[in-house]
C-alpha cells in the first residue's frame, strides 16, 4: 500500500477554508485537474480536465470536525483501495492547516510510486489554488 500525506498552512481561519472545501460536490472550484463534479446519493461524479469520468463514494463527512473521507470507485487511474481524507485543522480565526492524506494500492510497487507522485502533485496544485482563492476573495472558483 502506498501512503501520501501533505499539509499546507493558510493565513485564514479554519471556517473560511472549510467553506470552500467542505462540500464534496464543489471540488471543481478549487482543484485545477477537475472540470466538473456533482453529488448524487453519496457518490461524487467527477469529470477530469481531460474529459475522463470518475466516481468516488463519500465514506465519512463531518462539518463539526471539518473533514471528510472518500473512496475511489472507478475511473481512469489504475489503483485500488484508494481512501483519502481531507481535514481542516485549527481553532484560530487567523490561521489553519489543511491536511490531505491517502492510502491506495496498485498492481506493482513501480505503479504505486508513479501514482503517489501524480496524486501528491494534484493535491499540492489544489491547495495552491485554494490559497489563491482565499487570499483573493474576488476570485471565484
Amino acid at each position: 500500500m502506498a501512503e501520501i500525506s501533505i499539509q499546507k498552512q493558510f493565513p485564514v481561519g479554519a471556517d473560511t477554508i472549510w467553506d470552500r472545501v467542505g462540500d464534496p460536490g464543489t471540488i471543481a472550484e478549487w482543484i485545477p485537474s477537475v472540470a466538473a463534479a456533482r453529488m448524487e446519493q453519496g457518490i461524487r461524479h467527477i469529470v477530469f480536465a481531460d474529459g475522463q469520468p470518475a466516481r468516488e463514494r463519500i465514506a465519512e463527512h463531518s462539518d463539526s470536525e471539518r473533514r471528510y473521507t472518500y473512496e475511489y470507485i472507478d475511473g481512469p487511474l489504475p489503483l485500488t483501495h484508494y481512501r483519502s481524507t481531507i481535514s481542516v485543522l485549527g481553532t484560530s480565526s487567523e490561521s489553519c492547516t489543511v491536511e490531505w492524506a491517502a492510502t491506495f494500492a496498485a498492481d506493482s510497487a513501480e505503479v504505486e510510486s508513479e501514482l503517489a507522485t501524480a496524486i501528491e502533485s494534484i493535491y499540492r496544485a489544489a491547495l495552491d489554488e485554494l490559497s489563491i482563492l482565499v487570499s483573493n476573495p474576488s476570485v471565484r472558483g
